[in-house]
């Protein structure tokens, strides 16, 4: 089975806004034992072996620790200074390199690609650099590509990634849909290398890791036994597993980058504070674009914008073969929430956004609730049984996206081909939404008491799947 292995980055969409904006005020001492309570209830419903997390407000440390297991099989425990694989959180250092190229005068967001790569077809097609930048580029992602997993112990160069979906047909014109996309962001990093003429790992070290401090991050290694790094794991019959194995040549930079979360927080505050790149860089990596329509999206240059009880966030999710990764920050109050964890079978966006929620006085929620919603409908045991299966997404590409519906105790997931599971919320007439996407729409079609399709609205695309026999 393909597990969370393809570097998902989905935002922490935490609600309750208000016109008046609360600021944190919660003490030291109040937070960090509710914070410890959050974590060991995460890694004893989810079952993950650790997580690590820090919450930092100001110069006021409010929690910063890790529970549970780095390496399960010689019950070794994490610390916070403890490196995980970060996945999809890496688009955002890519991201930040272009725009310190941009700075540098090297590079346009309004160049196209094949100025850079001249050797990805573009079929007649202009794709801009903003377009890689903000997932509207409308190239497939390798990620989805059916002959990719066969490859995860072969170490592969960059054109060979983008070489899987380098015939497929675009999945729409560039600039007239969103759709996240892994290749985009392998792309980014070959125009990091052409354009800075050095390797994308070395751009990063010299111009981000080694001038911050941040000792903790790298491009990750495919293989360690530093016990400094966190074994990765998915979920098995009966307990956490070793992950498949996936050779870190494949992420690249849309997921390679290894960090801890006391570095990560320390990224975080530099960002806002115009140490990485220019205040106008960062305002463009950190505000929805546009379509070519006008129509806003929810993403800017590797980071989500947001809003919670009144502030401006920016966020991002991973998740990669053995971690997944939430942050989140509030630049009204300095305020940092990363958590990392040694597990892909269930993301700890849940988690990040409770911890966000007690550090404002604000009720957490339970698993894969969303904030402050309505009761919810009922949805009967014989409704959920019809829809569990696997079903089969016809892209507008034309390329097929296997995705599952499956039950993990009383609830209902989705996990697509290549990307992690997330808990399904019911909203009635077999329509279903996801806590990180509130556009996003699952609806079934039920005859005879079976689901016999699925059409899933996101982005203003529409995706038929019929179910697989």
């Amino acid at each position: 089975m393909i597990r969370s292995c393809c570097l998902a980055g989905l935002a922490i969409l935490a609600g309750l806004s208000s016109a008046t904006a609360q600021r944190s005020t919660i003490t030291r001492d109040a937070f960090r034992s509710r914070a410890d309570s959050l974590v060991f209830t995460y890694l004893a419903e989810s079952h993950a072996p650790s997580a690590s997390f820090a919450v930092i407000r100001g110069s006021d440390t409010l929690a910063y620790g890790a529970h549970g297991l780095a390496n399960v099989d010689v019950w070794r425990a994490p610390t916070a200074t403890t490196i995980y694989e970060i996945g999809s959180i890496t688009k955002q250092f890519t991201s930040a390199a272009i725009m310190k190229l941009v700075e540098q005068g090297r590079v346009k967001l309004d160049d196209d690609l094949s100025k850079y790569v001249p050797q990805f077809p573009l079929q007649g097609k202009k794709v801009s650099i903003r377009q890689l930048l903000n997932h509207t580029s409308g190239i497939h992602s390798y990620t989805s590509s059916p002959g990719w997993a066969k490859t995860w112990n072969d170490e592969l160069s960059p054109d060979a990634i983008v070489k899987f979906v380098a015939a497929d047909t675009f999945d729409f014109a560039p600039g007239t849909a969103y759709r996240y996309n892994n290749t985009g962001y392998v792309l980014l990093g070959m125009v990091i290398e052409k354009a800075s003429g050095r390797k994308y790992a070395n751009f990063l070290d010299a111009q981000f890791f080694k001038p911050l401090g941040l000792r903790q991050s790298s491009y990750c290694r495919s293989k360690t036994s530093d016990p400094a790094f966190a074994l990765g794991y998915s979920k098995g019959p009966s307990g956490p597993v070793r992950a498949p194995f996936l050779d870190l040549s494949h992420p690249f930079s849309a997921g390679a980058l290894c960090s801890t979360v006391g570095d990560f927080a320390k990224w975080q505050r530099a960002l806002d504070a115009g140490m990485v790149v220019s205040p106008a860089s960062y305002t463009l990596m950190s505000t929805a674009d546009s379509l070519n329509s006008g129509r806003k999206i929810n993403y800017g240059f590797g980071l989500v914008p947001g809003m919670f009880n009144g502030h401006k966030t920016v966020s991002h999710t991973g998740g990669i073969n053995g971690f997944a990764t939430a942050a989140t920050y509030v630049a009204d109050d300095s305020l940092s929430v990363v958590v990392f964890t040694n597990f892909d079978g269930e993301s700890p966006q849940t988690l990040a956004q409770n911890l966000l929620r007690v550090a404002y006085g604000v009720a957490p929620v339970g698993r894969g609730t969303a904030a402050a919603q309505a009761v919810a409908p009922s949805l009967s045991t014989a409704d959920r049984d019809a829809i569990v299966g696997n079903y089969t997404l016809q892209l507008p590409g034309g390329q097929p996206l296997p995705i599952k519906f499956f039950l993990d105790g009383i609830r209902l997931m989705a996990q697509a081909q290549g990307q992690p599971a997330n808990e399904m919320r019911y909203l009635g007439n077999y329509a279903f939404g996801v806590a990180f996407d509130p556009e996003l729409r699952f609806t079934f079609t039920v005859d005879a008491g079976k689901a016999t399709k699925v059409v899933l609205l996101q982005g203003g695309a529409r995706v038929d799947g019929p179910r697989v026999p």
